[in-house]
């Protein structure tokens, strides 16, 4: 059977809404290779943008009162002494601590060297016994480059090391997509000498993955190194406060870190967890250590019975800051203080994989190639924009009462460029068949005929106006007699350099250049656009003019050129302004008896002896505001009456 018309009608329209759908396609096919693309960091950094958004969006989370900060700061610098402190004020202070009833007591403060000298080895073995005594105190090990310069002793640890990995946690491989992930790889791993390290509750590693724009928001909770598996801190603080013992840990890659029943930590496919700040700076309470450590009495008057109490440095001279979501710096006492935070309170922001990301990818590009395929181009933009203002909204709302982090900037940018490519082939198609029917109509109808056919506004735009405008002609003095001392290209690089200059000056007074004539030049304000300070633009412009020539007089005498100067002629009033002429050769002008006039005061410049002179009309306009001179009445040629004109004098100071 033959095809009928309607199927040969709609066959355009198929391949139309075709070709519509594989630009789109082809757009979120390109923005999802760079963002998955490994080498590709810059899609990574602007997503991470708009989590710190979210972030300070959603404001502050109700945080574990039981987590408290005593810190080193610029105070206690102040009134204990130049750091690091001497051991034994750290026994002092975890033994006041623990008598003020501190449920765990957490340095993260390396102590990786022993003291020297004999006081240092008994500041040691003070604190030492501190340790010992309270029971309770975890220490900081770092898993990379030794945390302060100074530091004699780094390798004293690494022998010991293995004597304080979790052997017994298991680790159980996700299939899937999950089957590649990993868990975090330490570089290196150095702990407390093994006298220290030995009386603490536990050790973990302390130090974060510096993030390649700055800012914090992932931490590894768990490290393997030469074969073992490691605990961060916070994590080693959260097991020890729950009461779970390695071998209760169960690791599934890509998905959890479970701490027996009490406890589930979601841990991405390189084994990092997403911290989920509950505030900016100072979201945790903070003691000063100096307050602790000045006696008994005063420890005791904080209320840390059953507290978390984690030790670290906030003196900014210590180097221990972090940038956070929050758009602040925080110590890194209270970043650990977050993490553990998380744990015990089971509250995580959880990142999508990337997976479902990526089919979110392919749901808003294909779902735009399919709206501009069945709606007018306008339609669909505002469908379009609709669309992801919808997808951006849930995405701040799945984060702010759900915890999801959801890419915002990839899917949007795939919205964006979708749509852009999507208009553009809209246009070209659109004028392609304009091209097309302007050559048909071309066959049949005059040229002139054919352009009104196609521009609807073309006469409203050919038009002349009448319209009060401020006009300015501009003559070189003497450069006809002159240029006959120079060769006809000097004459012509004289005659450009001159031009542009004037040029520049009417354009920064927004001024609409007529046209160039010989050495002389013509322009008007107040058209095409309204200047209701036409007049004192005009005559600022004149007066920049002239500044303009004088200040470049250098530059003449450098180049061997003779020296120039102007006549400015200004005049206001009534004029027709619009396109003027032949088709073939269109102008936008002014004309009317003002012209004549501005041009016939150029002229009276020479007679005058005078830089600038205005018509009685500008003068008026613009009296308060310029210094000017009435020089008399003149009979104007072409003019029946005297006119009124006056020389503006041109401070050139």
């Amino acid at each position: 059977m033959g095809e009928t018309a309607v199927q040969r009608d709609a066959r355009p329209d198929y391949r139309r809404k075709l070709k519509l759908l594989l630009i789109a396609a082809a757009c979120t096919l390109v923005i999802a290779v760079a963002d998955f693309w490994p080498g590709v960091t810059m899609l990574d950094k602007m997503e991470l943008r708009t989590v710190d958004w979210r972030f300070r969006y959603r404001g502050q989370l109700p945080h574990d009162p039981d987590i408290i900060l005593v810190v080193v700061d610029e105070a206690s610098i102040t009134n204990i002494g130049r750091w690091p402190w001497p051991r034994r004020r750290f026994a002092e202070l975890t033994g006041q601590l623990k008598a003020a009833g501190a449920r765990a007591i957490v340095y993260d403060i390396f102590f990786v060297e022993r003291e020297s000298g004999r006081k240092g080895a008994e500041g040691d073995r003070e604190f030492i016994e501190a340790i010992a005594r309270a029971g309770n105190v975890y220490l900081a090990g770092f898993g990379a480059a030794a945390p302060q310069a100074g530091i004699q002793e780094t390798a004293v640890a690494a022998n010991h090391v293995p004597d304080y990995a979790w052997a017994d946690t298991q680790v159980v491989a996700s299939g899937g997509l999950d089957a590649t992930a990993r868990l975090y790889q330490l570089p290196n791993l150095t702990y407390p000498f093994p006298e220290i390290a030995a009386q603490a509750q536990s050790i973990g590693y302390a130090d974060l993955v510096a993030p390649s724009d700055g800012v914090f928001r992932h931490t590894p909770m768990l490290g393997q190194y030469d074969g073992n598996l490691y605990p961060s801190l916070p994590l080693a603080v959260a097991a020890g406060l729950l009461d779970v013992t390695p071998d209760q840990v169960t690791v599934r890659l890509g998905r959890t870190i479970s701490l027996g029943e009490r406890a589930r930590i979601p841990i991405d496919r390189g084994g990092r967890t997403a911290i989920n700040f509950p505030g900016g700076e100072g979201t945790y309470p903070r003691i000063p250590a100096w307050q602790i450590l000045q006696s008994a009495e005063v420890a005791s008057s904080f209320d840390l019975t059953d507290k978390t109490v984690i030790v670290a440095t906030t003196a900014s001279g210590l180097h221990d800051l972090r940038h956070s979501p929050f758009g602040d710096l925080l110590p890194g006492g209270e970043v650990l203080a977050a993490i553990v935070d998380n744990i015990i309170s089971q509250r995580f922001v959880v990142p999508t994989p990337p997976e479902r990301m990526l089919l979110a990818l392919l749901f808003i590009g294909l779902s735009i190639g399919v709206i501009f395929g069945i709606l007018p181009t306008t339609y669909a933009l505002f469908y379009s924009l609709g669309l992801l203002f919808v997808y951006n909204w849930l995405g701040v709302w799945a984060f702010v009462h759900r915890s999801l982090i959801l890419d915002l900037f990839v899917p949007t940018l795939t919205g964006v460029i979708t749509v852009l490519a999507l208009v553009s082939y809209r246009l070209l198609r659109e004028e392609r068949q304009r091209f097309q029917a302007r050559e048909t109509l071309s066959h049949f109808v005059p040229a002139q005929i054919v352009s009104q056919l196609m521009e609807d506004e073309a006469a409203e735009t050919l038009q002349g106006q009448r319209r009060i405008v401020s006009v300015l002609f501009c003559d070189l003095r003497g450069f006809t007699a002159a240029s006959e001392r120079l060769s006809p290209e000097a004459a012509v690089t004289l005659l450009d350099r001159y031009f542009a200059l004037m040029h520049e000056v009417i354009w920064e007074f927004e001024g609409t250049l007529d046209k160039l004539m010989g050495d002389g030049l013509m322009a008007f304000f107040n058209a095409p656009v309204d200047q209701p300070d036409h007049a004192q633009r005009a005559v600022q412009t004149a007066i920049e003019m002239q500044r303009r020539v004088e200040f470049n007089r250098a530059e003449w005498e450098f180049c061997g050129w003779p020296e120039l100067s102007a006549g400015i002629g200004i005049s206001t009033g009534e004029a027709v302004v619009g396109y003027i002429s032949a088709w073939e050769r269109m102008q936008y002008t002014a004309i009317g008896a003002q012209v004549n006039l501005a041009s016939r005061l150029e002229e009276l410049t020479r007679e005058l002896d005078a830089r600038i002179l205005l018509s009685d009309v500008t003068y008026q306009l613009v009296k308060d505001t310029v210094d000017a001179e009435f020089r008399g009445t003149f009979s104007v040629r072409g003019f029946a009456e005297k006119v009124g004109v006056y020389s503006v004098r041109v401070p050139l100071g």
